[in-house]
């Protein structure tokens, strides 16, 4: 991840609430459409930086820190809407007209959000990991450990349990750790509790952009059923990643920037 993240570029900017930060790869004049890559909660948009160097020569690709972490400012309230509209403030930073939206965990029900909100401006979504409406079997469980433990302990015993595939490389596991969310017990509390309110079963009903649903067969956040639920709903097919935890863009990224790739150029078709 050290050498993909080198060939990232940040960027930030102000909007009226708050500053805005994230990363880019490959060239704003592009000729593919661009990506909008939407991170999980408690992550950074570079969480993404694997995938995107798969496409780096043929688009361009964004990924915003969301506001609540990395870079970005921790400015209230934190919920869908006020989400997706920094992801549109980020569109509109770079003139982005429309683009191929890919979101991981929440990023998924984001990336639901904006679709229904400015269909003209989204040419498909793809969801890895997520779900409609956030309840896994763990999620409660979270938010004890982050009292007990704090922000950095809380990390250091969930990623491993519930984030990732029974057996994943140590290393795999530190580079997670390494851009989990900087901000206070408070702000991380206050941002999972929001995530846990998710529901966007209603938008996804409006949603006629193509879509793609994949889930990790060992994904114990969102669980395989709740994909096809998300499938289902979207009028998308549902891919099942085997071996694979819930964050499939740093266990498996050859396979999911593969899977990516397919379904875009599907997209895209006359």
């Amino acid at each position: 991840m050290g050498t993909r993240s080198a060939e990232l570029a940040v960027f930030a900017f102000d909007t009226p609430a708050q500053t805005l930060r994230g990363w880019t790869a490959g060239s704003p004049g592009a000729a593919g459409t661009p990506i909008l890559f939407i991170h999980p909660i408690n992550l950074q948009g570079k969480a993404w930086a694997a995938v995107a160097s798969a496409f780096r020569d043929e688009r361009f690709c964004l990924m915003p820190d969301l506001r609540g972490h990395g870079g970005s400012t921790a400015h209230r309230p934190f919920s869908v809407d006020a989400w997706v509209e920094d992801l549109l403030a980020v569109l509109d930073h770079f003139a982005v007209r429309r683009c191929h939206l890919v979101g991981g965990s929440l990023g998924g029900a984001l990336a639901v959000a904006i679709a229904e909100r400015v269909p003209e401006r989204v040419v498909s979504l793809t969801g890895f990991g997520s779900t409609l409406a956030v309840g896994g079997a763990d999620a409660e469980s979270v938010v004890q450990i982050l009292a007990e433990k704090g922000v950095r302990g809380m990390f250091a015993e969930t990623i491993p349990e519930i984030s990732v595939a029974p057996g994943t490389p140590r290393a795999v596991i530190d580079e997670i750790l390494a851009i989990t969310n900087p901000n206070d017990v408070a702000t991380v509390t206050e941002i999972w509790r929001s995530t846990l309110e998710t529901d966007v079963r209603g938008a996804a009903d409006r949603v006629r952009a193509p879509a793609l649903v994949v889930s990790g067969e060992l994904d114990r956040t969102c669980p395989p059923d709740q994909g096809r639920a998300m499938a289902e709903a979207l009028h998308a097919p549902f891919v099942l990643m085997p071996g694979v935890g819930h964050l499939p863009m740093y266990e498996a990224p050859e396979e999911t920037a593969a899977l990516l790739r397919g379904h875009l150029e599907k997209a895209e078709l006359p």
